[in-house]
Parts: C-alpha cells; sequence; structure tokens
C-alpha cells in the first residue's frame, strides 16, 4: 500500500487547548472537501499525553496521502478561504494561528507494516509513537531488521487482538544529522489497557521458541537507538 503522512506538531497553552479543539474542528470542512476531492486519504488530530510544559509540543494532526503526487498542493488556497466566506483566507490563517503554534512538520513515507492499517486507523484510540535514530549506513539493515525479525512478533500481537496494527515510517523530509531521529514506529491499540499487553519478549518467544531474544535484541540496538516514545490519544478524524 502507498502511504504518506504529513505529521504536524503543535504546541498549545493549557487555557487554549479547548480553543485549539474548536478551531480543527473548523478546519474539518476543508479537510473533508481535500478528502472528497481524492487530494488526503485521511486527516487524524491526537493529543499527546504526558507532555508538560518543557515538552517540544503537545498536540499533533496526521493527513495521510496514497501518492506522492498529491503532495505537490496539499492546501490550495481557495478551498481555505471558501471554508468561511466572513473570515476568508486570512482570517481563517489568523484564528488558526491565535490557538496554536505549529513546531514543526515532517514527510514520512510507510516502508512496512503488519495487520489492517488502512482499515483500523480511525479505530485506533492510542498511539506509542517511538522516534529511532540510525546511522545512514544502518539505514537498510535496520529496516530488514524490523522486517524479518520483529514483524513477526508485531503481527502476533495484532492476531492475539492486542494490538491493531504496527507500522514502521522512515523520514522523507527533513532528513540528516540535525533530525535527531530517521524512523518512526507506530504501535496502535483500541483500549488503554492493551497497551500494557504490548509484551514484546513473550510475542517473540511466541514465534521464536528456539529464538536468541537477547541476541536479536542486541543486533537491534546496535542499529538503532531510541530518542523517545511518547503516547497519543486520537481526538478526531476523517
Amino acid at each position: 500500500m502507498k502511504h504518506y503522512a504529513i505529521m504536524e506538531y503543535m504546541k498549545v497553552v493549557n487555557r487554549l487547548q479547548d480553543v485549539y479543539i474548536k478551531t480543527e474542528e473548523a478546519w474539518k470542512g476543508v479537510h473533508k472537501r481535500r478528502l472528497d476531492e481524492g487530494i488526503i486519504s485521511g486527516w487524524y488530530l491526537y493529543k499527546v499525553h504526558y507532555a508538560y510544559e518543557g515538552a517540544r509540543h503537545n498536540y499533533v494532526t496526521i493527513n495521510t496521502y496514497d501518492d506522492f503526487s498529491r503532495l505537490s498542493n496539499v492546501y490550495p488556497r481557495h478551498m481555505v478561504a471558501e471554508a468561511d466566506p466572513e473570515k476568508g483566507y486570512d482570517g481563517f490563517e489568523d484564528m488558526t494561528e491565535d490557538s496554536r503554534k505549529k513546531m514543526f512538520s515532517e514527510l514520512s513515507k510507510l516502508i512496512d507494516s503488519c495487520g489492517p492499517i488502512d482499515k483500523t486507523l480511525t479505530n485506533s484510540k492510542y498511539l506509542k509513537v517511538a522516534f529511532m535514530t540510525v546511522d545512514e549506513c544502518h539505514k537498510d539493515k535496520y529496516a530488514a531488521m524490523e522486517n524479518k525479525v520483529w514483524k513477526k512478533a508485531h503481527q502476533y500481537l495484532v492476531d492475539q487482538g492486542i494490538q491493531d496494527w504496527w507500522a514502521l515510517y522512515e523520514l522523507e523530509f527533513p532528513h540528516g544529522t540535525s533530525v535527531g531521529y530517521q524512523y518512526i514506529t507506530v504501535s496502535a491499540v483500541s483500549d488503554f489497557d492493551k497497551l500494557q499487553e504490548l509484551d514484546y519478549w513473550g510475542a517473540y518467544k511466541a514465534c521464536y521458541p528456539d529464538g536468541d531474544f537477547d541476541g536479536d535484541y542486541a543486533k537491534t540496538l546496535a542499529l538503532r537507538q531510541c530518542e523517545r516514545a511518547e503516547l497519543w490519544e486520537l481526538i478526531d478524524v476523517l
């Protein structure tokens, strides 16, 4: 499945969180039109848990695309202007800027997954999102390790009804040493309690009864480092 994602990371002060949510609701008319016209394949709004004052962001929006060519003009100006004729384009933008600060945006490409990601994304209430640092010379080896070893364990968790799906994204833009990470892994669950059931050791042993977990884990750590992991909760979706 071809799949690209633009993730936009927002910082919202506590007193403006309700205002920001209402602003995103106002944008849904634009997103719906983009969806209907085939520009995007989905839109999602997440709140980042345990993201306090010092955190770089506390909300994230994801826009998904089925084809790279759709990325050339993701927000046609006339669609924004027509969403609220009284405000017009500038008024709509001013309302948005007043409610939050966009910290940065990223374009990523889905390179591996298991579980019906295209069908269950809207039903997955929580995402465990991990940002992975991988040396440029180890990218192919890291992606192969995820595919040949860990993907089977993730599929086991899907088959057991614990995990909805798992995905591996590679950053397209920006990328490089200054970004700090090159890959993002996502483990999706429908219920909060399922987060505690994401037993990767148990899943590995179920898939590879005679496998060397410690050895494979050490090989994985040699290829990548987890910069950080976050918990995202789905707030709204189209």
